[in-house]
């Protein structure tokens, strides 16, 4: 009886030790918010200060952030997160640079999108001439497009 007793002591004293290390940890992650917090306070300071817009300020800051980045990614000693963002950064750039999934895609990429008018006839009123469009733009609407806007061209439909 008396050892089970000792068990339970020993089980408490255990328990008594990492709930104070869980109450350190807490007591650290709520710092580490404070700083957050306090950071963001500062930014919006001083974008404030300069009479500047938030995205403004991080804008003229992002070329240093992304100087930085690259210095620490070509580091084998940096954080956690330097090596998380490496990995999904070249995931992404494996994905981008590789073979695509489907075919389709590379044919819709590689052309250009051309403008969308609806199928009839189009008279230029400058010239005189007429277009039909059935499927898509023939040659001289996408000429007529680039030269007089697509708005204009959408009005010429008889």
């Amino acid at each position: 009886m008396f050892q089970q007793y000792e068990q339970l002591e020993q089980q408490i004293a255990e328990h008594q030790a990492k709930i104070e290390e869980l109450q350190e940890q807490m007591a650290q992650a709520e710092r580490i918010k404070e700083g957050v917090i306090a950071f963001d306070k500062a930014l919006v300071n001083l974008a404030a200060e300069y009479r500047m817009e938030e995205e403004d300020f991080f804008a003229a800051r992002g070329d240093l952030v992304v100087e930085w980045l690259v210095s620490q990614l070509n580091d084998e000693d940096a954080p956690d997160y330097i090596q998380t963002l490496k990995s999904r950064v070249a995931r992404h750039l494996k994905r981008e640079g590789g073979a695509p999934r489907r075919g389709r895609r590379v044919a819709s990429a590689s052309k250009t999108a051309e403008p969308k008018l609806e199928t009839g006839h189009y008279r230029n009123p400058y010239t005189g001439a007429t277009v039909e469009k059935k499927k898509r733009n023939p040659k001289a609407l996408n000429q007529w497009i680039d030269e007089y806007e697509l708005d204009t061209v959408r009005e010429w439909k008889i």
